[in-house]
């Protein structure tokens, strides 16, 4: 099982003294995923009260789209909890071609620990790509971790 994890170390900005927060990053996808690959294009602070994802990809299946997936979250330090279908249940098929995706959570989702928006395939038969990079953005309210 391959991972593939975001690339910058930069931290996270809340402006105008608010505590609206906005996470944005990506991954490199090098080759076709397999099922059980994992794309992790953003780190979420602990204590983040997320209400929207926006998900921006190249084209990971070419020829004929195959390749579904679940989107949710995965705590870096490798513990148990969260949802890994909190964002997207099975069958997503928005990685199959060129394509910018926003999903509204609503009610929104509390990310307790650190972190990652986590892109697990599902199905990827006949799944055939170049590199492609996932973009993410996450949007939410900071609370501040327990």
């Amino acid at each position: 099982m391959a991972i593939y994890n975001k690339q910058s170390t930069a931290a996270p900005f809340s402006g105008d003294d608010g505590n609206r927060v906005v996470f944005v990053d990506k991954a490199t996808v090098p080759i076709a995923l397999v099922a059980g690959d994992k794309v992790r294009p953003v780190l979420i602070s602990a204590g983040t009260r997320v209400d929207r994802v926006v998900i921006k990809n190249g084209d990971l299946d070419t020829g004929t789209p195959a390749l579904t997936a679940t989107i949710g979250f995965e705590y870096a330090d490798g513990s148990a909890g969260g949802s890994a279908t909190a964002i997207a249940a099975d069958g997503v098929n928005a990685l199959q071609g060129v394509a910018t995706t926003t999903y509204e959570l609503f009610p929104p989702v509390v990310v307790e620990r650190d972190a990652y928006v986590v892109i697990t395939a599902t199905i990827t038969a006949n799944a055939q790509s170049a590199s492609a990079d996932v973009h993410c953005k996450v949007e939410g309210e900071c609370l501040g971790a327990k």
